[in-house]
């Protein structure tokens, strides 16, 4: 792999929510790095790869990454990542938070060879934004070597739909069962689902709120601010902490379980 680079390559950003509003971009960053979610995501995300025997120094492309807030915590934990998206200044805060790691702004399709091949490929709430996902997943995969890990999550259960799904440019939340059968037509064997934060479901339930988002843009943003608030020192501290042990002591039991997120976890072919 080369020097950690940023690229920009030319292509088309297409947003229908407030993703790029910069007081929403604020909050999102901030929740990243601090909020209980974020780092149990990457727990889990971490735990997935360690259990299937990815571990540092190997290489991950981390296809929709953002703001890097996944990429960032895997390069620090010794991994060589590679991530991209659409949202050039999305992925410019990416590089300036972990300029260790190589960002590309562009499509996966327009990604250089030479990057990789990869011993990962992680989505990470990701497919969900999107009409087509076996579409991307089998453009992402062109770079992964035979045999490499395809880890995703996804936020899952339509009866946790709300307006804030809506505003975020959610299509979906999935069902138990579904994102296999969604990797599984993009070429990925061996798949196995994880249902993820089963602790939080009943506060999910219970915050679940609207699920029509209003007409004027200040509500939108407003729900959208208030979806990122950091929950008071000591509920995010203990929150971080159970959903944290819950990635690292119940993994193997969370298998083909339910959960508010989804995590897959499958392998590309290996060669004949």
């Amino acid at each position: 792999m080369r020097a950690p680079m940023l690229v920009i390559l030319p292509h088309a950003h297409r947003s229908e929510d407030f993703d790029l509003d910069p007081e929403v971009m604020s909050g999102l960053w901030r929740m990243e790095e601090r909020h209980f979610w974020h780092a149990a995501r990457n727990h889990w995300i971490e735990r997935a790869l360690d259990r299937h025997g990815v571990k540092p120094p190997a290489r991950v492309l981390e296809v929709g990454c953002g703001s890097g807030a996944v990429a960032c915590a895997l390069q620090k934990r010794g991994f060589k990542v590679v991530g991209i998206d659409t949202a050039d200044v999305l992925v410019r805060k990416a590089h300036e938070r972990c300029p260790d790691a190589t960002f590309v702004a562009g499509e996966v399709q327009q990604l250089d060879p030479t990057l990789g091949p990869f011993d990962a490929v992680g989505f990470f709430d990701v497919l969900e934004h999107l009409d087509d996902p076996v579409s991307l997943v089998r453009a992402a995969l062109v770079h992964a070597k035979p045999g490499a890990l395809v880890v995703v999550t996804v936020p899952a259960l339509m009866s946790l739909f709300s307006v804030v799904d809506e505003l975020s440019g959610h299509k979906r939340r999935y069902e138990p069962g579904e994102l296999p059968g969604t990797l599984a037509e993009a070429g990925v064997v061996d798949v196995e689902e994880h249902g993820m934060f089963r602790l939080l479901r009943p506060l999910l339930r219970a915050r679940r709120g609207q699920t029509v988002a209003p007409d004027d843009l200040e509500s939108r943003r407003r729900i959208m601010l208030d979806d990122a608030r950091i929950p008071a020192f000591p509920v995010n501290a203990l929150l971080r902490v159970a959903c944290s042990l819950e990635a690292h002591l119940g993994f193997s039991f969370s298998k083909n379980k339910s959960g508010p997120t989804l995590l897959a976890v499958g392998r590309t072919p290996a060669r004949a």
